[in-house]
């Protein structure tokens, strides 16, 4: 295979922060090429600075062996490049289908052909076995469909160089092999394939070579066939990974009561239909299924940010149906969201802002008229970086600039760091590298060690095994599957989150 991209000796700084140190770089046309390290690594600045979203300090980017200085992205989607950010580009008040063509629009005459831009991009939906209706508004959606949009919009400029940024994120086991069997039809194309990616068992199940980077700087690149996940693991972090041991604790009282609950969703219709479950002291549930069936409407109605039409959600014995979003953070109540940027952090606000979210009120830190105690704020926020490893020039940069991994670390870090009862988590390791999924999976256990109740939501079927005690699947509003994790079985599982029995 002939060499598609080359980074020659590519510097890339953003203050005193060198986010890409003199990184050397070949890409080979028709490869499926993973790109791996820390969060903060420098692998998404280093593919936008291919993308055109930044320009090198230093050094050259050649494309086809021809030197770029891209102005933008518009000037490398000419040059037939195409990126699926981890952080959604979209227009939450826009179609699927107006998201999809935004930028290169179909054209009658001088007007927007809206009919054949439905078409066209219904047709490729179609094409590429993605269930979506071309006219849904793309912020009523599910995490999970928002990413499918993405993903049709560089489908529909017909890239032939395909970056994706952590892709499989927000997608189940089914959904992750059918866009894996889509990226070997890329490469069978004659397509290349830049794949960046945490979860270590995809890289070495799509990928022909793998670089890694750390710090800024480019390790080596490897044949995959030549690599375990060990290994990759080991580069990654510079020392050994190692998953949480089991850790046994005693069963408590039950804390929370969903009994016969029933919400509507923003379609109208009912998301949860009689949803019934209870969670213990010392007990971690975890909620498993195809995102889109109701775990969203769920932890909103549980966390006070979605009313319930039916139905009852006790804690620790008091009716909370009504109580509102800050009255159960104060109860004992805390929460991780599945959208770190939507709903979990205000991304123009700085790393201090958003850690003392929810604490801003405690003692501690306020002061007489709503005055701030900022001193004792800032040596809090710093203690919380330090500990949670997260990699940002100061406490006082725009959290929103950091990479997704240290912005979720954020949101991590301000829940613990709260005295709850009851853990809502949802999705806690979604684009954090190996090492901060060691630490955040560490940290849920030593909270079921200690008596508190954990309701675990993800999308990561190794993830609810690991760490849940009791595990329910949750398929159109409704659990279909109950097992304890000692008895599990991950064929009646895979069928339940499909809605098929064994």
């Amino acid at each position: 295979m002939s060499e598609i991209i080359r980074f020659n000796s590519v510097t890339k700084k953003f203050g005193k922060v060198v986010a890409v140190n003199s990184v050397d770089l070949s890409i080979k046309s028709g490869e499926i090429h993973s790109v791996i390290g820390e969060n903060g690594a420098g692998k998404t600045t280093l593919m936008h600075l291919l993308y055109g979203m930044y320009k090198p300090d230093s050094g050259k980017i050649f494309v086809r062996a021809k030197e770029v200085n891209f102005s933008s992205p518009k000037d490398a989607i000419k040059d037939e490049i195409g990126m699926v950010h981890q952080n959604f580009m979209l227009i939450d008040d826009f179609t699927v289908y107006e998201n999809v063509v935004l930028g290169a629009e179909p054209h009658h005459f001088i007007s927007f052909d809206r009919e054949k831009a439905k078409r066209t991009v219904a047709k490729l939906a179609k094409e590429y076995k993605m269930e979506i209706d071309v006219n849904e508004i793309v912020g009523s959606l599910s995490v999970g469909l928002q990413q499918k949009v993405e993903i049709l919009k560089l489908l529909y400029r017909n890239a032939s160089i395909l970056i994706f940024d952590e892709p499989t994120a927000v997608l189940t086991p089914q959904e992750s092999e059918t866009l894996f069997n889509t990226l070997r039809k890329f490469k069978a194309f004659g397509k290349t394939v830049i794949f960046i990616s945490h979860k270590l068992k995809e890289v070495k199940e799509i990928s022909d070579r793998v670089s890694v980077m750390r710090n800024g700087k480019l390790l080596d690149t490897f044949k995959n066939e030549n690599l375990s996940e060990i290994d990759l693991a080991k580069m990654i972090a510079g020392r050994e990974i190692q998953n949480p041991a089991a850790v046994s604790s005693k069963k408590g009282e039950t804390i929370l009561k969903i009994n016969d609950l029933t919400i509507i969703g923003d379609k109208g219709i009912p998301a949860v239909k009689g949803l019934s479950l209870d969670v213990s002291r010392g007990e971690i549930v975890g909620i498993a299924g195809v995102v889109g069936n109701g775990q969203s409407e769920l932890e909103e109605a549980l966390v006070g940010m979605r009313k319930i039409a039916n139905g009852k959600i006790e804690f620790k014995g008091v009716d909370i149906g009504k109580m509102s979003v800050r009255k159960r953070r104060e109860f004992g109540i805390g929460y991780i969201p599945e959208d770190r940027i939507r709903t979990g952090l205000a991304p123009i606000a700085s790393v201090l802002e958003n850690v003392i979210m929810g604490h801003q009120n405690e003692r501690e830190f306020s002061a007489r008229l709503d005055f701030m105690k900022r001193k004792r704020a800032r040596y809090f926020a710093n203690q919380l970086v330090n500990e949670y490893r997260i990699v940002c020039k100061s406490v006082d940069e725009q959290v929103g600039t950091l990479s997704g991994g240290n912005m979720q670390k954020v949101v991590i870090a301000r829940e613990f760091a709260h005295d709850v009862d009851l853990l809502i988590v949802s999705q806690p390791t979604r684009g954090v590298d190996v090492g901060g999924i060691e630490f955040i999976h560490k940290k849920i256990l030593d909270m079921k060690k200690s008596g508190k109740a954990v309701l675990l939501i993800s999308s990561d079927l190794d993830e609810i095994l690991l760490l849940s005690d009791r595990i329910v699947v949750m398929y159109e509003g409704q659990i279909v599957h109950s097992t304890s994790t000692k008895d599990a079985d991950l064929q009646k599982i895979g069928l339940a989150m499909l809605g098929m029995r064994s």
